[in-house]
């Protein structure tokens, strides 16, 4: 999943959490060495929060990687594009969880995102420069609202394959999106409330 799922999933936990959370793509390795861009005067129970949100955030992501959902969805597929289903339905999620939100929520998904951006700017010194380069376009296009969009989809998928160092064909591969449209609204529901029932701190 992308970043609007995992933000809604950590909602209710605390701010540093929720930053660690959405940091945890920045962070590669074990957690415990990989915050070394820290200021080294921050509080310990500022790492244990930081780490406790990265951690979840991975745990998600093995959860969804390890769904039958997900594997069926990865095998309807076309063969040219299969290479590519993990980044297509991360992008499909969030796309469509944005244009599902008030089945969800009842706050608007314009506030929601509002708040998620200034939590990111408010946090911005705890963050990983590749993270904030992130967070600035991030904020700049609101992202998060734009996930309503399919041309953001489209537009998203092209930009991430123009920065891949080989030849690919990710950005044709949106077109698996509307293709398995039946599909994912019948399968990602399912898998969303799955992971809302779950505990949110993974005991692990």
């Amino acid at each position: 999943m992308n970043y609007l799922a995992h933000a809604f999933l950590a909602r209710e936990e605390g701010e540093i959490f929720r930053l660690g959370n959405l940091m945890a793509d920045h962070i590669k390795g074990p957690v415990e060495k990989a915050l070394d861009f820290l200021p080294q005067d921050y509080p310990e129970q500022l790492a244990e929060e930081l780490i406790a949100g990265i951690r979840y955030h991975r745990h998600i992501d093995h959860t969804v990687d390890h769904s039958p959902f997900i594997a069926e969805l990865r095998d309807k597929f076309s063969g040219e594009y299969r290479r590519y289903a993990g980044i297509v339905l991360d992008m499909a999620w969030d796309h469509h969880l944005a244009r599902s939100w008030s089945a969800y929520s009842g706050q608007s998904l314009s506030a929601f995102a509002e708040n998620q951006y200034q939590l990111l700017i408010h946090y911005r010194d705890l963050q990983p420069d590749s993270m904030q380069q992130m967070v600035h376009y991030m904020v700049k296009n609101d992202w998060l609202v734009s996930y309503t969009k399919a041309e953001h989809i489209r537009k998203s998928l092209a930009g991430m394959s123009q920065r891949m160092r080989r030849k690919n064909k990710l950005a044709e591969a949106f077109v698996e999106i509307p293709r398995l449209e039946s599909d994912l609204s019948q399968k990602l529901p399912l898998l969303m409330d799955k992971l809302l029932r779950q505990a949110l701190r993974n005991p692990g």
